[in-house]
């Protein structure tokens, strides 16, 4: 039960960094795209805001943060940091684990969250994100193909960094929102991703139509 409780509120936490992050993206789209003043009126705040992007923002949060949870308890207990209780008993303190054993378990857990669960991850959000949307299915298939390579590759440059804070410092219980707080900057770029590759498929549709109302 309390297991249950703390996933649920990992869950609502993660769900409102991705909504967070969705505001960010389209409170600095709004002002790159919309005039800063009108008759020297001050700048309306959020033209264009878009509610239900945010809520699927929201939904896909909450709903991948189990995953994550239970993937990070994967990798602690299949590369652990530290000695068991018994074996660390019979060694002295400072030699329970060295630290090159220690920053083996790291790059470990590294190397396997990043050539196993970062394709899965950036997969589950394209696709996720997609079916929230209710694209068609050509347009998710496109979406796939051109959004899956640019999220993964961007992915590689922020998470490895961030994991390797994560894995050797951060505590189980407390990984899932030190990952949603560096994903709050994550979610903001992938929102900005989304909302590129939406007016992309928006122009093409428009261009292949001859008409855009």
């Amino acid at each position: 039960m309390v297991a249950a409780k703390r996933i649920a509120a990992l869950a609502l936490f993660s769900g409102s960094v991705s909504a967070t992050g969705n505001i960010i993206a389209q409170y600095i789209d709004s002002w790159s795209t919309a005039p800063r003043r009108v008759e020297n009126k001050p700048f309306v705040f959020f033209p264009g805001y878009e509610p239900a992007q945010t809520l699927r923002f929201f939904v896909y949060g909450v709903s991948f943060a189990p995953i994550s949870f239970r993937w990070h308890a994967f990798l602690n207990s299949r590369f652990p940091l530290v000695a068991s209780a018994k074996a660390a008993a019979s060694k002295p303190a400072a030699a329970a684990q060295p630290l090159p054993d220690k920053a083996r378990a790291v790059l470990k857990r590294i190397a396997v969250d990043q050539i196993v669960f970062a394709p899965f991850a950036s997969g589950a959000f394209v696709v996720g994100m997609g079916l929230l949307e209710g694209l068609r299915s050509s347009d998710l298939v496109e979406r796939i193909r051109v959004q899956y390579p640019r999220v993964l590759m961007v992915g590689y440059l922020v998470w490895p960094a961030a994991q390797l804070i994560n894995f050797s410092i951060v505590p189980l219980m407390y990984r899932v929102q030190f990952g949603s707080v560096v994903g709050l900057f994550w979610n903001t770029y992938l929102s900005w991703s989304s909302a590129q590759m939406k007016r992309d498929q928006q122009r093409k549709a428009c261009a292949s139509n001859a008409v855009c109302i």
